[in-house]
Order: C-alpha cells, then sequence, then structure tokens
C-alpha cells in the first residue's frame, strides 16, 4: 500500500495539566515533541473553559463551586486552538466532543476505561452520581473521533467489547521507554542518603498512585508474609498518593501487619531519579489488575529489574514471560513469587537478562512513528466533524 503523503496543516495536541512525571504527562510531553521534530507545526494546550460572564462565576463562588476548576476538569464546552487536526491525549477529553466539537479531525487516546466499567463498584468505582453521568458522556463522545489510539491490544478489547466501537476505528500504539535514562546504572550513595535507603536492606518496589483499583493491599500483606522469612526486606511505594483515604487505610493496615516501619512512601521524584531508584530494588511488584499499559512495569525492566506483575489487564501484554505472572488478590503467592526470585539468584539473573530484552521492542520512536502513520491515514478520509456547529478557534 502507497505512504499517505505528509501531514498538511497544523496539529493541536490538547492535554489535561498533568504533572510531567505521570505516565501520561510523560506520553504526551514525548509525542509532541517527536511529531514537532518530524515537521509537524504543532501547538500544545489543555482544555480551556468557554468565555462566560465574570457574574457566573462570582455567583456560583457564592453557593462554593468553583466553576473555572470544574470546566477545566470537566470540558463540557471547551475553547479549542485554531488546528486542521486535534489529538486528545486521553480518554476523559473525549467529553468535550459531546458539547464542542472541533471542525477539524479528531483523534483520542484512550489510556484505559477501567473508571467506566467500574462505575457502579462501591469500592473501586465513584460515589458521585455526576462523575458517573460525566463518564458516560465522555464515552460516547469517543463515538464523535474520527480515529481512537488504544496504548495495548487489551485496552482495544475493553472498547470493542463494552463500548461497542468498530475495531478497525481503533489503532494500537504501544508506549514507550527512553533507553538511555532507563537501563542498568550504578546507584550513587547520594541516592540511598535522599529517600533513605541504605545498603544491607533488601527492596521491593511499586510506583504509581494509590488509587483502590492498584490493589496495594494485597502487596502489603505480602510483604508481611516476605518478611517473616527474610526481615530485611522493605518496600519503596514511588509517587503521589492521588487518594488521601486509601493511603490512611494502607498505613493502618501497615501498622497493624508491623510492616509500616518497612514501607518507604516516596512522593514526587525528580526525572533523573526515577531510573536510579529502580536500580535500588531487587524486584519490582504490581498487584493491579487494572491496568490499560503499565509503564512503570516497562521501564523496571529496561533497568534490568526483575518484575512480578498481576496476571490481568494489559500486564501479560506488556510483559509477557519476561516476568513471574501472579494472581492478583493472593498474598500468598505473591509473596512466593517474590521470595522465590529474593532466594534464587539465578532466577533472578534469568529475568534481568528477560525483561531488558523485551523492554528493548518498546521506545518511543517506534511511538511517535506509529502515531503519524495514523496521523496521515486519518487526514486523507472524509472528517467526522463536518457540518458540525462550533468553532476552531479560541
Amino acid at each position: 500500500m502507497p505512504t499517505p503523503p505528509p501531514l498538511p496543516g497544523r496539529l493541536a495536541f490538547i492535554a489535561e495539566p498533568l504533572g510531567p512525571h505521570t505516565g501520561i504527562g510523560r506520553y504526551v510531553r514525548t509525542l509532541e515533541a517527536g511529531v514537532r521534530a518530524s515537521g509537524v507545526d504543532t501547538v500544545l494546550a489543555a482544555p480551556t473553559p468557554p468565555r462566560l460572564p465574570n457574574l457566573s462565576y462570582r455567583l456560583l463562588a457564592l453557593l462554593g463551586r468553583d466553576l473555572k476548576a470544574f470546566l477545566r476538569n470537566h470540558p463540557l464546552w471547551p475553547r479549542y486552538p485554531a488546528a486542521d487536526m486535534y489529538h486528545l491525549t486521553s480518554q476523559p477529553l473525549a467529553l468535550s466532543l459531546i458539547g464542542r466539537r472541533p471542525r477539524g479531525r479528531v483523534i483520542v487516546t484512550i489510556h484505559d476505561i477501567f473508571p467506566y466499567l467500574l462505575r457502579d463498584d462501591p469500592r473501586l468505582g465513584s460515589s458521585s452520581g455526576t462523575d458517573r453521568l460525566l463518564l458516560r458522556l465522555a464515552m460516547a463522545g469517543l463515538h464523535r473521533a474520527d480515529h481512537l489510539i488504544a496504548n495495548s491490544e487489551y485496552t482495544k478489547r475493553c472498547v470493542v467489547e463494552h463500548l461497542g466501537i468498530a475495531p478497525d476505528k481503533i489503532a494500537v500504539t504501544y508506549l514507550g521507554v527512553d533507553h538511555d535514562r532507563f537501563r542498568p546504572s550504578a546507584v550513587p550513595p547520594r541516592i540511598r542518603q535522599r529517600y533513605g535507603v541504605p545498603d544491607g536492606r533488601r527492596y521491593l518496589m511499586y510506583v504509581g498512585s494509590e488509587d483502590p483499583r492498584k490493589n496495594l493491599a494485597t502487596l502489603v500483606r505480602a510483604l508481611a508474609r516476605v518478611r517473616a522469612t527474610l526481615p530485611n526486606v522493605e518496600l519503596i511505594k514511588a509517587g503521589l498518593s492521588h487518594c488521601a483515604e486509601e493511603r490512611e487505610r494502607l498505613l493502618q493496615l501497615a501498622t497493624e501487619l508491623d510492616v509500616r516501619a518497612a514501607i518507604h512512601f516516596v512522593e514526587d521524584i525528580p526525572e533523573e531519579d526515577l531510573p536510579l531508584l529502580y536500580n535500588v530494588a531487587e524486584v519490582y511488584v504490581t498487584t493491579s489488575p487494572y491496568e490499560g499499559f503499565g509503564l512503570p512495569l516497562l521501564e523496571a525492566m529496561a533497568c534490568g529489574t526483575p518484575v512480578v506483575y498481576a496476571d490481568a489487564g494489559s500486564l501479560p501484554e506488556i510483559a509477557g514471560s519476561a516476568g513471574m505472572a501472579v494472581s492478583p488478590c493472593t498474598p500468598e503467592v505473591l509473596a512466593s513469587a517474590v521470595l522465590t526470585l529474593l532466594q534464587h539468584s539465578d532466577r533472578q539473573g534469568a529475568l534481568r537478562a528477560a525483561g531488558r530484552e523485551r523492554a528493548t521492542g518498546f521506545t518511543w520512536t517506534s511511538t511517535i512513528q506509529r502515531t503519524l502513520t495514523v496521523y496521515k491515514e486519518v487526514m486523507h478520509r472524509p472528517c467526522a466533524g463536518q457540518g458540525v456547529v462550533s468553532t476552531n478557534s479560541e
């Protein structure tokens, strides 16, 4: 098939104002820079609330409602920069396509749809009726895009099965790893001092939030079992909490199991330190059964850190036989897998090598090239936004 001609016009990346150290933040920053470096005219913008009379904002403020903040987080009627194609870089932004779809072609990246799938679960879903309504509207907005990008085959299957979107409307584009940064490295003493992880102890690591869907209670219970055999094993839990109530529950559980002092909660980590912390750990562990991709798992593999992962979601697709798959909610099985690696250096060495080899297949260059191919294919199809009564520009 002939290669589509180069992209004409301007491409607007629409992204939520996430921190640069989040997985989605890293995806947006790397993709936009790579596409721009390829010669495409790009602009990066956050959802911008519509212009409303100041009196509207002041009246709602008197009622305790911050309308501007609400519309930034839930772009029901956003303003768009002028462009010929729009790439909405996460699925919640599809909410904007319900009220004000731009005239240009629109592509949406879907990282996962678990909040929608679990919306009625009292433990894992949202308790707010408004939030559930907004989730349903965002999922409906996906139907109004010209094309979708899923970050794994698993995510694509979820979208097809649960939202009824045709498979040929969805391209799978894996995320990548910066292999110049994420690689086996010697850990300088300053890193151990900075994060309180001295030599003489053995470390497990998890990177991510404490959202209940991450299933960290299972990891805490497994840690207690591991320490019953190897008392010098500790856990580095890296990343912002994003869920204060779940943090409190985990602290209470850790105290009850007498492992509170063995868990290091490390919040926002500078970019240059994260690969070194992966190298501190002997085993990377994730027990989340709800992952659309699992970028930290891949980063750990690239650093040569053996991984133990939940046999659920997209994780088997990403890690394959280069890691140890376990039942996500069984502390006994998880502890056994971790002990196997900690007590058998040959098994640990085999997974270090296998993980590094597996990770070489995931690069940001591939992500960028595949995304550019999607842009070119979509640009030369009829636009789903033709006839939409909305403006492209602010």
